[in-house]
C-alpha cells in the first residue's frame, strides 16, 4: 500500500505492520529473557536488558503514534481501485491497519471507563 502527501516520503502501511509486528516480538523475547536473568530474590542479574527493553518499547510507542498519523490521514484520500492512481491502496491491507488501531482505541476508552467504574464502586462499598 502506497500513499503520497505532496512532496512528503512514499509511506507504506505494509512494512508500518512488518515493523511493528518484528519489534513487538523482539519485545517479548526480551521480556522473557529479563525474565529468566532474575535470581531468586527478583533481582536483575542481567540490568542491560531492562534497558534495551525499555529503549524498544519507547520505539513500539512512537511506531505505533506514526501508524497513526499515516492511517487515518490517509483515511479521507484513500482509494481501492485504481492500482496505478497515486492514493491507491490494497483495501483488506488498509481497513486491517485502520480497524487495528481503531481496535486499541476503542479497548483503552472500555479499560478507563471500567477502571473508573469499579474506583466508584470500590469508594462507594468502603
Amino acid at each position: 500500500c502506497v500513499l503520497h502527501e505532496e512532496e512528503e516520503a512514499v509511506v507504506s502501511t505494509q512494512s508500518t505492520g512488518i515493523v511493528a509486528g518484528a519489534s513487538g516480538c523482539v519485545s517479548v523475547v526480551l521480556q522473557a529473557l529479563t525474565c529468566m536473568c532474575n535470581d531468586e530474590n527478583g533481582e536483575s542479574k542481567c540490568p542491560f536488558l531492562k534497558h534495551v527493553q525499555n529503549l524498544l518499547n519507547t520505539f513500539n510507542f512512537a511506531w505505533f503514534i506514526a501508524g497513526n498519523v499515516w492511517v487515518y490521514r490517509a483515511h479521507g484520500t484513500v482509494q481501492f481501485t485504481d492500482a496505478e492512481g497515486e492514493d491507491f491502496c490494497n483495501k483488506t491491507v488498509y481497513l486491517l491497519a485502520f480497524w487495528c488501531i481503531t481496535a486499541a482505541y476503542i479497548f483503552l476508552g472500555a479499560f478507563c471507563v471500567i477502571g473508573c467504574l469499579l474506583c466508584i464502586c470500590m469508594t462507594a462499598l468502603s
